[in-house]
Parts: structure tokens; C-alpha cells; sequence
């Protein structure tokens, strides 16, 4: 048994979630397949799918192995990408994970460009703003928003986020505009539930040169961007947020800004992966071209006292 060509034969079956479609793609009868991933249990001595005739699983085994063999077989590439002079064409499958607002605003309408310039890397993309283990899962790299811990990764910034405090106009109607962060006591705020500490996240503001936080009574509380904002469109409490994803609401006057003259700590946007002193090539291209992507986007780049621009071209 070629133990190179299972380890690549059974991760293809776990990401297919199917023998038959592993064996469409590496052009091979599924018989075969099945064979040598038996082969493969046999020599290892473990199970490492549960097979049913209408589906299989991995095992707790199996993931385990499947984890190591895709670092195994992207070290691999990498290498004879390097002995084959193929720097300048890195190619593999790049696992990621970032924020879903950032992957559906920023990443995903610029990819095909990512996909004329490196067509040999496959992305594999993962929305979360969970901390992620990236030794643990395999991931090759994090975009995250907010302050890093010191986790020993590399961080590079590529970006800031200001946050406003807004309302829809039917809110603001009902209960008035609040002039001071005093006033946020007398207020409904929609509440965000964090994803890494499962709480409530506080509202911050400078004031004074000192950071206060405000914890916002409210009606609803979510854990997802999207809804946050269809939330305070639809009424429901004063809205705390960057200003990338609302930019539009704004323009139309769907949403309005108050308490202006209170601005609040910025929030940094960084990509993250391992120190390793030999970084593959399709991550360091792609941490590249996310930072050159960030670079045009003025909303991204907004310093924290920096005027507000929502006009036309903004949106």
C-alpha cells in the first residue's frame, strides 16, 4: 500500500463526505477507493469512517488522522512546489476563517480577482468570530476585528473600524434622541451576544480621555451582524456598530447617527497566522492581497475621529 496516495485518498472521501464523488475527482473507480481506505484502517488499526449505504462519518479517530494527513500533504506541496521552481504559481488549498460580514462585504465580491492572479489555490472558508486553534484545526489563517490576546501568532493590521451609535428614524420618534451617555439609561439598545465569551457585549465610549462602558438594557439580544442591524432598522433599539455595514442605511437616512459628540475606541482588523519562519507560499500571498484589498477600502480605514462619509460613493 502507498500510504502517500491513501493519506490523499481518504481526506479527499472526508471532504466529499462520499466514495463516489472522491473518486470522480481523483479520477479513480470507487471500488478502489473503498479499498484503499479499508487498507488503510487495516494498517493503522483503527476505524476510521462509519459507513451506513446512505452515508458515512468520520470517527473520532478518523479526524484525528484527517487533520494530520492535510498538514502532511500541504507540506508536500509546498515543498515540491519549491524544487520545482513554482514560487512565483503557489498552489493547495488554503483553509481560512474570518468574520461572515467581512467574508460576504470585503472578501468574497474580490475573489474572483485572487482567483485570476493565483488560479492553482483552492479557499476553503470558515465563518466564525470564535477563537480558533489554528495548529489544532488546520487552519492556515484568522481575520479578526477587535484587540488581539497574545495567542503567539503573528498579527499584521490591516485595517480599523470606527463605531457610531444610530437609530432608525421611527425609534428616535418614539423615544427621542439621547444627547449624553448619560442618557443611554433612559434607552433601549438592541444587544450583540459575543461569540467567544457567550455575553453581552458592552457599549464603550472616550470620554474625557477615560473609556466608560454603558451596559444597555434591551428587548432582543443576537449573535449575528446581519440581524443587529435588520433589529435597529425595524425599530427595535439603538443600534452600537461599525460603520462599514451600515454605510448604506445611512446614505438613504434609513438609520441615523446620534450622539456624535462621543466617539468611541476603534476597533483594529488583523490578519492572523503561525510563526513559522518558513510560511507557505499561498498564505503569504493571500495575507497580501487581503491587506492590498483593506488598503482600498476607505470604510476600513477610518481613523477614529475622522468624519463620517456616506454620500453616493461611500455606499
Amino acid at each position: 500500500m502507498d500510504r502517500f496516495v491513501a493519506m490523499k485518498v481518504f481526506a479527499r472521501v472526508v471532504e466529499s463526505h462520499s466514495f463516489v464523488k472522491a473518486a470522480e475527482s481523483l479520477q479513480m473507480a470507487t471500488p478502489q477507493v473503498s479499498r484503499i481506505v479499508q487498507a488503510l484502517e487495516a494498517h493503522l488499526g483503527a476505524r476510521l469512517l462509519n459507513r451506513t449505504t446512505r452515508s458515512i462519518s468520520v470517527t473520532d479517530d478518523g479526524e484525528a488522522y484527517y487533520q494530520r494527513c492535510i498538514r502532511v500533504l500541504a507540506e508536500v506541496d509546498e515543498m515540491e512546489a519549491e524544487l520545482t521552481h513554482a514560487k512565483l504559481n503557489p498552489k493547495g488549498r488554503l483553509k481560512v476563517n474570518l468574520p461572515a460580514l467581512v467574508a460576504k462585504m470585503i472578501i468574497i465580491p474580490a475573489l474572483p480577482d485572487f482567483f485570476a492572479r493565483y488560479p492553482d489555490i483552492e479557499v476553503e472558508m470558515g465563518l466564525s468570530d470564535r477563537q480558533v486553534d489554528i495548529v489544532e484545526e488546520g487552519v492556515d489563517c484568522v481575520i479578526r476585528t477587535g484587540d488581539l490576546e497574545d495567542s503567539g501568532l503573528v498579527a499584521r493590521r490591516i485595517g480599523n473600524m470606527r463605531r457610531i451609535t444610530c437609530a432608525s428614524p421611527a425609534y428616535l420618534e418614539k423615544y427621542g434622541e439621547p444627547k449624553t451617555i448619560e442618557d443611554l439609561h433612559q434607552h433601549i439598545g438592541v444587544n450583540y451576544v459575543s461569540s467567544n465569551t457567550g455575553r453581552l457585549r458592552m457599549w464603550d465610549y472616550v470620554a474625557n480621555g477615560v473609556v466608560e462602558t454603558v451596559e444597555m438594557r434591551g428587548l432582543i439580544a443576537v449573535n449575528d451582524v446581519d440581524a443587529y442591524v435588520q433589529c435597529g432598522l425595524h425599530g427595535l433599539g439603538l443600534l452600537k456598530t461599525a460603520i462599514f455595514p451600515i454605510a448604506h442605511y445611512l446614505a438613504k437616512g434609513e438609520l441615523r447617527e446620534v450622539l456624535k459628540d462621543y466617539c468611541s475606541p476603534q476597533r483594529p482588523i488583523s490578519i492572523m497566522y503561525a510563526r513559522d519562519r518558513h510560511l507557505p507560499r499561498k498564505v503569504r500571498v493571500f495575507a497580501d492581497w487581503v491587506a492590498e484589498l483593506f488598503a482600498r477600502e476607505p470604510l476600513m480605514q477610518t481613523p477614529i475621529n475622522a468624519p463620517v462619509s456616506v454620500g453616493a460613493e461611500a455606499a
